[in-house]
């Protein structure tokens, strides 16, 4: 098959860019022909071969032309990665004129569902939904969200997992390739910024009685961050740390790390945590690498968090609950028993999650929706569809 992925890429430092990587790579890896058109803020320099068109986020004329670019090149299934801020109009509206324009089978691939949207955001979304072919989500909970919030019907939905890699290294080998041999290690990773909560993390680690254990922060401010205010929250962190007394004990990487560093660390740790403060959060590719990497995980109750975790396979604790955070690491530290379950536990439950799973699921999902349907399922669908849509798109989808 031949496949198109929509989305930012790298050497754009994001969530959406890595995602849309992996998603290429793991379609690439079933033996299928994959082409990427990547959504860009104008920071990149260069993009890598497969990526054969860009679309500028602002500019509403390269949508519709970068639309009919691709109904020119017989692709089978176009894969649309939405996020909120990687599309440009209100709520990301411009993307609806290439949904509209594009006369291949879409999916859709939601990365955040918002519980309480505008009424752009709502109308964005419907839109999305009524004109994508098949809608993705990671949880369940994100499922039960659009047919509640958003009144999509369910048989447009679809659950597949965020992807994980397939870890080469042991726990014992990453650990000596980064030095931490004798130490019990807990991490965080992403890029950073005041949304994460790693201010609570420090103040725990402060509290942690074992002299073996350190925390390591992996991972470069947000460049969005980085534009608006440098690196102030990075700084105030390792102030923080400072004031704690915490040297030896708090390590900053700051910098993006390749594919292969950032398993070693994530084999290296035996704990991970996700102190963030944001309980409307759908989707975390950080959370779901750290299971299949087989750490013990420590997370406050954030939406994703609470779907992955479910039946025991990590530790929850509340919200900027310093004590609460600080309980769950020594409890795992005095108990090598109860920290190998949770680690056994996540690593079979990631094992499911592994890219190559993902994208057969991707695969399995095109082959469906490919499917010849009747005439009559067809005018079906379609008089749902224009319910949904203004006048002035409706004539444009039915034209098309």
């Amino acid at each position: 098959m031949k496949i198109l992925i929509i989305g930012t890429y790298p050497p754009r430092k994001c969530g959406i860019a890595t995602f849309t990587h992996d998603l290429f790579q793991s379609i690439l890896d079933h033996s299928n022909e994959v082409e990427v058109i990547a959504i860009t803020d104008g920071t990149e320099t260069s993009f890598p071969p497969e990526v054969k068109r860009t679309i500028r986020r602002n500019e509403k004329s390269d949508y519709l032309e970068s639309a009919e670019w691709a109904n020119q090149q017989m692709y089978q299934c176009c894969i649309l990665q939405h996020e909120y801020g990687i599309f440009g109009g209100e709520a990301g509206e411009y993307i609806l004129d290439f949904i509209l324009r594009i006369n291949v089978p879409i999916i859709t691939n939601l990365h955040t569902i918002l519980q309480n949207p505008n009424p752009m955001e709502f109308n964005v979304i419907q839109k999305l939904s009524i004109l994508s072919d098949k809608i993705t989500v990671m949880t369940q909970r994100g499922i039960d969200m659009l047919e509640k919030v958003y009144h999509i019907n369910s048989d447009r939905l679809s659950l597949i997992p965020h992807g994980v890699p397939n870890f080469k290294s042991t726990k014992e080998e990453a650990k000596t390739i980064l030095g931490l041999e004798d130490k019990i290690v807990m991490l965080s990773f992403g890029l950073l910024g005041r949304n994460k909560g790693y201010e609570i993390a420090i103040e725990a680690t402060s509290k942690i009685r074992s002299d073996n254990f350190v925390y390591i922060i992996l991972g470069a401010t947000h460049p969005n961050v980085l534009k608006e205010e440098g690196d102030t929250y990075k700084n105030s962190l390792m102030q923080q740390a400072g004031k704690l007394q915490l040297s030896g004990k708090v390590f900053f990487v700051n910098h993006f790390v390749s594919d292969e560093t950032l398993q070693q660390y994530l084999k290296a740790c035996d704990i991970y945590v996700t102190p963030y403060p944001n309980e409307s959060q759908m989707s975390s590719g950080t959370l779901s690498f750290a299971l299949g990497a087989g750490a013990a995980i420590i997370s406050t109750p954030y939406w994703y968090a609470k779907d992955l975790l479910d039946e025991n396979r990590g530790m929850l604790f509340d919200f900027n609950d310093v004590e609460g955070l600080a309980t769950c690491i020594n409890n795992l530290i005095e108990d090598p028993k109860l920290m190998e379950s949770y680690q056994q536990r996540a690593e079979n439950f990631g094992k499911a999650m592994s890219w190559m799973n993902v994208g057969k699921q991707h695969l399995s999902l095109i082959s469906a929706i490919n499917a010849p349907k009747s005439k009559v399922q067809s005018m079906e669908n379609q008089d749902k569809t224009l319910k949904f849509l203004d006048p002035g798109k409706s004539k444009k989808l039915i034209s098309s």
